[in-house]
């Protein structure tokens, strides 16, 4: 089957077998699309619909493989098409993103390639600090898109955010600490105990201390500092506890930490803005459609 074919075979059994109905939504003749399916079947002696008095009625064992590769196959071929015409248009020119540093130094740091090496006609300046500073840049309309972490200061009528990552924080501790044997850790577990934390110009500061007043728990906090590795690091020796995205296990090779899940965790939510006037922007909105396409 050619694509158009299989996006012929899609439509039947989208519109639950009607060969009417689908014939319609293709905008091609119910003989034609029905004769297509029976060719195909000839040629491959498979059939790929059950029938009831000669009408389709439900997809046969074949059918059912064709149908969940050829929704595969038809998703793989627009998006080919999509970025074959992308470079068609030659879009260019500058333009300035924020991302936190923790996030640029993982999670992001894959997509930042990729972007500058499929598309070497945009200049994408980078501007690397903490969420809430970045938020305040971009509402100073001094950055076209923000790399974020929620809860944000937008105003939803003027800025549009799209969630890229969900996850969770968790405790991370050595392998040899009192709780590295436990599946999970209420927020009680942490009051009085050693930590390490990011510093103030960073969300998950403001995020971790709001929890730690609200669970009414006092940790002892021994470090603060701008640099995620650095904190699991100095948990490998000591009896420090951090507290940090669970993801970020992906990125720390050792097998000497634990990342332990917390009772009622912290969100941590990463989220895509700019002003919707930007947006506007064939630039911006190409940035923006082909950064969220990675997630």
């Amino acid at each position: 089957m050619e694509i158009k074919q299989l996006k012929y075979f899609v439509a039947i059994v989208n519109n639950n077998c009607n060969l009417s109905k689908a014939a319609e939504s293709i905008h091609i003749s119910q003989s034609a699309l029905s004769q297509m399916i029976k060719n195909f079947e000839d040629s491959e002696g498979i059939s790929l619909f059950k029938r009831y008095h000669g009408r389709l009625s439900c997809l046969s064992p074949a059918g059912e493989v064709l149908y969940e590769n050829a929704k595969i196959m038809i998703e793989i071929y627009d998006t080919m098409i999509e970025e074959i015409r992308d470079l068609k248009h030659n879009i260019s020119g500058e333009i300035t993103i924020g991302i936190p540093h923790l996030i640029i130094a993982t999670v992001f740091s894959e997509v930042i390639s990729y972007f500058n090496r499929q598309h070497p006609d945009i200049k994408m300046n980078t501007v690397v600090m903490g969420a809430y500073a970045l938020q305040k840049k971009l509402i100073a309309n001094e950055l076209d898109i923000a790399i974020t972490l929620k809860p944000t200061l937008f105003d939803e009528q003027k800025f549009e955010e799209l969630l890229l990552i969900e996850n969770e924080l968790c405790a991370f501790v050595n392998i040899n600490h009192k709780f590295a044997h436990l599946n999970s850790l209420s927020w009680c577990d942490f009051d009085q105990e050693p930590f390490a934390i990011l510093n103030k110009g960073h969300m998950i500061n403001q995020l971790l201390l709001d929890e730690f007043t609200k669970q009414k728990i006092n940790p002892n906090i021994l470090i603060q500092s701008s640099y995620w590795d650095f904190m699991l690091r100095s948990t490998l020796k000591t009896d420090i506890i951090t507290i940090l995205p669970a993801v970020l296990l992906d990125f720390f090779p050792t097998n000497r930490l634990k990342a332990i899940p917390i009772h009622e965790p912290v969100k941590w939510q990463v989220v895509m803005c700019c002003n919707k006037k930007k947006r506007n922007t064939k630039l911006v909105d190409f940035v923006f459609t082909t950064i969220s396409k990675h997630f």
